[in-house]
């Protein structure tokens, strides 16, 4: 069985474009692939919108592993394919007001009753990735210009733990950002690993240690990352921050351990 879900808008616009069918989405869309692994990749491409070209995303899953399967059974408390679990961790994201790509499509192949394939069509973020923002940017920016920017996404992050989620692949390059004088904003990409109702203080640190690992030293110094976690840590006391400081640490290492190659932008 093959569905695929949008809205009337967007349906009446994929098929001035070509595409109706589930196996028109998935295999015969005009793309670029800009990563891959054996169970999902991830391609840009086109469409004509009123005249205009308009870029999107593809994000294709095969071969589900039955650990994948039981993980958004967990989150959600129902069978669901991968790409209708990111959606519904996107609706869940904005509904929180934090920023995620737009979703406007996704679509999936079933075999009794079990996914064999789907997809998700996200539209074109505003903003930059925050590793190319970085790369550009961080040379010319003043002290304080630096530390606002962490102190944001400080914030931002707490926002997420504060509505019991948690972001298994928070690192730098899956996070987008935008600038409008001197305040920042940020959204979240690569949502399939996206936890919910998260209680464990520990889901929280792993993220935070995370995004440690990926502040490489090439533009983010020990202070500058600190203040990430103090800014986290908000109003607590000097001795608890520090507790945390520690514990941010001892994850960032236990990855960066794990890593045969280092991150490097």
């Amino acid at each position: 069985m093959e569905k695929v879900f949008c809205s009337d808008t967007w349906k009446k616009i994929f098929a001035e474009n070509g595409l109706k069918t589930f196996e028109d989405f998935y295999h015969r869309i005009q793309k670029k692939r800009i990563n891959s692994n054996h169970r999902r990749n991830v391609s840009i491409f086109q469409l004509k919108i009123d005249g205009v070209d308009k870029n999107f995303f593809l994000k294709r899953f095969r071969h589900c592993h039955l650990k994948d399967t039981i993980f958004a059974f967990l989150n959600t408390g129902k069978f669901c394919t991968q790409a209708a679990f990111e959606w519904s961790n996107i609706k869940l994201l904005e509904k929180n007001n934090i920023g995620a790509p737009h979703c406007v499509c996704f679509g999936e192949q079933l075999r009794l009753g079990f996914e064999r394939k789907s997809f998700i069509i996200t539209e074109e973020l505003k903003g930059q990735c925050l590793t190319d923002f970085i790369a550009q940017n961080w040379g010319q920016m003043t002290g304080e210009e630096k530390e606002n920017l962490i102190k944001s996404l400080g914030n931002e992050i707490k926002k997420i733990h504060n509505s019991w989620i948690s972001l298994p692949d928070l690192y730098v390059w899956h996070i987008f950002i935008s600038r409008e004088n001197e305040e920042y904003t940020f959204s979240f990409i690569d949502l399939n690993r996206m936890k919910r109702h998260v209680t464990n203080p520990n889901e929280k640190m792993e993220d935070l240690g995370r995004l440690h690992y990926s502040m490489i030293d090439k533009y983010f110094d020990e202070p500058i990352r600190r203040k990430l976690i103090e800014t986290y840590a908000g109003k607590e006391k000097p001795e608890k921050i520090e507790k945390l400081v520690r514990r941010v640490k001892k994850y960032s290492k236990k990855f960066s351990a794990r890593r045969k190659t280092k991150p490097n932008y």
